[in-house]
């Protein structure tokens, strides 16, 4: 395949990372921007989703009245140090968009708007909230829901035809697969293993975790039933036996120091590699995108050939043991120290509650990178007759695989894995757990050397996790 390169900005990244305990202080007024403005900081911002943006501000700004500062706020931490600073200096924007455990510091201290009439309108028009994950407390929610994050594995079904190799079942097999891709002639790595010391390492090692039956972040309920406090549970067996795994899934992949969730997407557009973990069809749809703009056959068989399956087991641990809970829920929130949190929810309103064909807009610009958060959504005529999905139909199909299939079986399974407090929102997104895996892939630290201080930084963000939210 002839290698291409993509700039970040063709291929919006990820789940992003976490807001550390800067975020604790008090939020001043004054927001981002002039008077009456919206200031919304985003990482939903690839060339589609710029275009898009820039007509809705002008059509929004004539009917409203009111002006919308749209900054593209990056990717795998990047965001999180612009927050950090307009925070500190006493400026928080309106709105933002990450997974809720980013904003989980700023939430605990009362410094989200709640948003239930605007999910409210939202419902009418879409259905409602397909998801019990953690969005606030009790009734209130402080987030917009946009769309879910389902982890999975992914493979290039053209190699594994062509070297004769079977569907994983396991981990075993993931590795023996990399090596069989490696060794042979085809011009494409056996794996793709993010080894960037934050985001998709991260992300993919407490994955790993979850699948050998251990919370990855490394808490569990002292009591499942009364679920009142929680309690380090790091065992040193489970975390080494996966550490150990991505050292040896490295042998067979690009740099993992040059690979995170930006250049995931666009090394599998190159065909660098034949198998990744990633989330829900992203890499299908960007595959897809990149085709039609390129006009590629060549892609387009690529994007074809990107099977989506349930991520595999350790194989004495069954599926059904896997602590994974629910999927994580990406959205907007709400500032109440911003210039105007008042506008920013009649903005998103305005983009989510006014139809059906608006709403799908938004997925139309990112394909596969998101499971729609509304129940009425991926089952709408508007959505499913998207272009990219006339001249794609296994996207689609794979789309609906992962609600159906993974989503449906592979989640919630085992009940005391459901350890959603403040505390375990702060942990999620400490970056010692990518740093573990950069110390290793990198030979750093071996690989119970990284399990020791990696045990010690997680103490000590528990310690002060407690002390945060009590």
């Amino acid at each position: 395949m002839t290698r291409r390169s993509l700039n970040r900005r063709q291929v919006l990244a990820g789940a992003g990372a976490g807001i550390g305990a800067t975020f604790a202080g008090c939020l001043g007024g004054g927001g981002g921007g002039g008077d009456g403005e919206v200031h919304f900081i985003t990482d939903y911002y690839n060339d589609s989703w710029e275009s898009l943006w820039g007509d809705l501000e002008s059509e929004f700004e004539d009917s409203a009245e009111v002006e919308v500062k749209i900054e593209e706020g990056g990717m795998s931490g990047t965001q999180e140090g612009r927050l950090s600073q307009l925070i500190q200096a006493g400026t928080p924007p309106d709105a933002n968009t990450s997974t809720f455990d980013q904003v989980a510091d700023i939430w605990e201290t009362d410094q989200l708007e709640t948003v239930n009439d605007v999910v409210s309108s939202i419902e009418e028009v879409n259905g409602e909230i397909n998801t019990e994950a953690f969005l606030g407390e009790g009734d209130e929610i402080y987030q917009i829901p946009h769309g879910l994050y389902v982890s999975n594995f992914q493979y290039r079904a053209d190699v594994y035809e062509e070297l004769g190799l079977e569907e994983p079942e396991t981990f075993q097999d993931v590795l023996d697969n990399a090596k069989a891709i490696d060794e042979s002639d085809m011009d494409t790595r056996g794996y793709g293993l993010a080894g960037m010391p934050t985001g998709k390492s991260q992300d993919e090692f407490l994955v790993l975790l979850a699948s050998a039956g251990v919370a990855g972040i490394g808490l569990r309920w002292k009591d499942p039933e009364a679920r009142e406090e929680l309690e380090v549970h790091f065992p040193e067996e489970e975390v080494t036996t996966v550490l150990q795994y991505m050292k040896d899934l490295s042998e067979y992949s690009p740099d993992p120091t040059g690979i995170d969730w930006a250049e995931s997407l666009s090394q599998w557009v190159q065909g660098e590699y034949a198998q990744c973990y990633h989330l829900n069809a992203w890499p299908v749809g960007v595959t897809a995108l990149t085709a039609e703009a390129e006009d590629s056959d060549e892609l387009r068989g690529l994007a074809e050939a990107t099977e989506v399956i349930a991520y595999p087991t350790w194989g004495e641990i069954d599926a059904d043991e896997n602590w994974l809970s629910s999927p994580a829920p990406d959205g907007y929130h709400i500032f109440s120290g911003g210039e105007n949190p008042e506008g920013a929810k009649e903005w998103f309103e305005w983009l989510y509650a006014d139809s059906m064909e608006r709403t799908v807009s938004f997925y139309e610009t990112d394909p596969g990178r998101f499971l729609p958060t509304y129940s009425d959504v991926i089952g709408s005529d508007e959505f499913q007759s998207q272009d990219i999905f006339e001249a794609h139909p296994h996207l689609l199909e794979k789309l609906q695989y992962v609600q159906d299939e993974i989503w449906g079986n592979h989640y919630g399974s085992v009940e005391e894995a459901n350890i959603s407090s403040p505390v375990s929102l702060y942990m999620q997104r400490q970056w010692f757990y990518g740093e573990m895996v950069n110390n290793v892939v990198t030979d750093s630290m071996s690989v119970d050397e990284a399990y020791e201080w990696g045990l010690e930084e997680l103490e000590k963000a528990f310690e002060e996790a407690q002390e945060t939210f009590g």
